[in-house]
């Protein structure tokens, strides 16, 4: 039998548990997603202002840093494959206690928590993954994984759109809650891997490692990508129903036609990442970001459109150039600490930073300077570039 025919058949072998990792991940990010659509009609049932609608992803953000933060820690107690399954249950029990939330108060801690669920999966289920996949295959098992957020982005506000139609936003969210209790008994019942105890992080080398200019340079790209990935994402309804007069439908369907192109410039961005150097990918980029946030900010009608459709796609093309920058710039040993330390940071900043910057100017009636200035403030990342410097492939 030819070794290219055995090699197919052994990756096609794992693709039934590649696929129900898959689907744990693509719960917990639709689950994620479909916040952001839900957020017009929270902060009517709250009686709350758009910082303070706004400033809920600040405190997913504070759970997903942490639990990111102790992952490692987590996962070194209790096995990967557990970590997983408890991570969707936090998810769900968020979801039901922000379905039952009376005011802001409780919805805080609902999206606290919900943070904390989504940050312990992330570390446990790339874990769990890993040991499913062949090595030989890891890149086809990575693209199949990374399809979940991806999809979860287009389906997520069209998915809302449709239910308010028959239910109100409480019962989507104890539907989604069901739905998480579900998918984490499944996954017990028919997943297999992530039998291993992680590894605790090694703190040796961080006093060397933050002395490194390129730890800093990569934890603001990485910030950045993140940010721009899912800070406009989360805030973008609000601002198109208050003050562009968009219907929420209108809205909701702008916010998922912009997401699909996403899939295919993540392969493109995977291309280009083998083909053109990074630091150019990272200009075009940056600067791609910079002014499609000013045509969200300033522009009306089809401009408008097109200018969220191009800020959806740029962190898709960008974030392949900043892992293989990490893998250029850092050791093996070294990697895992890096994308520790910054992740948290990363999530801060998206999901806390991006969306309370922009709900500030929204209730000044200024969601579209909110939106610039998040774009100027893009720029200085072009400052990271020079300090990527490749490490010579002996010392990798």
């Amino acid at each position: 039998m030819p070794r290219s025919h055995t090699a197919a058949v052994g990756f096609r072998s794992t693709l039934p548990w590649i696929f129900i990792i898959t689907a744990m991940y693509f719960l917990s990010f639709f689950a994620r997603s479909i916040l952001s659509p839900l957020l017009v009609p929270m902060e009517g049932a709250f009686a709350a202002s758009h910082a303070e609608t706004a400033g809920l992803m600040f405190f997913l953000s504070l759970g997903f840093g942490s639990a990111l933060a102790l992952a490692g820690i987590v996962s070194s107690k209790i096995r990967h494959r557990n970590v997983l399954v408890m991570a969707i249950i936090t998810l769900g029990i968020s979801l039901v206690l922000l379905a039952k939330a009376p005011g802001l108060m409780t919805a805080r801690l609902a999206f606290f928590i919900f943070g904390v669920g989504s940050g312990l999966y992330l570390p446990s289920g790339m874990a769990t993954l890993a040991s499913v996949a062949d090595g030989r295959f890891w890149g086809r098992a990575i693209a199949i994984h990374e399809l979940a957020p991806n999809i979860a982005f287009i389906v997520a506000p069209v998915a809302v759109e449709a239910a308010l139609g028959v239910v109100d936003w409480r019962g989507i969210l104890m539907a989604m809650g069901a739905a998480c209790f579900l998918g984490s008994a499944l996954f017990l019942k028919f997943g297999r891997g992530g039998d291993e105890l992680g590894t605790a992080p090694d703190t040796q080398t961080l006093p060397f490692m933050v002395k490194r200019p390129a730890f800093w340079a990569i934890m603001v790209l990485i910030g950045l990508g993140v940010g721009l990935e899912s800070g406009p994402y989360s805030l973008t309804p609000l601002f198109l129903v208050s003050e562009k007069g968009m219907s929420p439908s209108a809205a909701n369907h702008l916010l998922s036609t912009s997401r699909l192109v996403t899939p295919l410039m993540a392969l493109a961005g995977g291309w280009l990442a083998d083909r053109v150097r990074i630091p150019l990918i990272l200009i075009a980029t940056i600067l791609g970001s910079a002014l499609s946030l000013a045509g969200m900010g300033f522009l009306d009608g089809s401009g408008l459109s097109v200018s969220i459709m191009v800020q959806a796609s740029m962190p898709a093309l960008m974030f392949p150039a900043v892992f293989k920058s990490v893998t250029e710039v850092f050791g093996v040993k070294e990697q895992s600490l890096v994308l520790s330390l910054t992740m948290p940071v990363a999530i801060f900043v998206a999901l806390g930073i991006i969306p309370t910057l922009l709900g500030w100017c929204g209730d000044r009636g200024h969601f579209g300077y909110g939106f610039a200035a998040v774009g100027a403030m893009t720029l200085f990342a072009l400052a990271a570039l020079p300090f990527l410097k490749k490490l010579p492939p002996a010392a990798r």
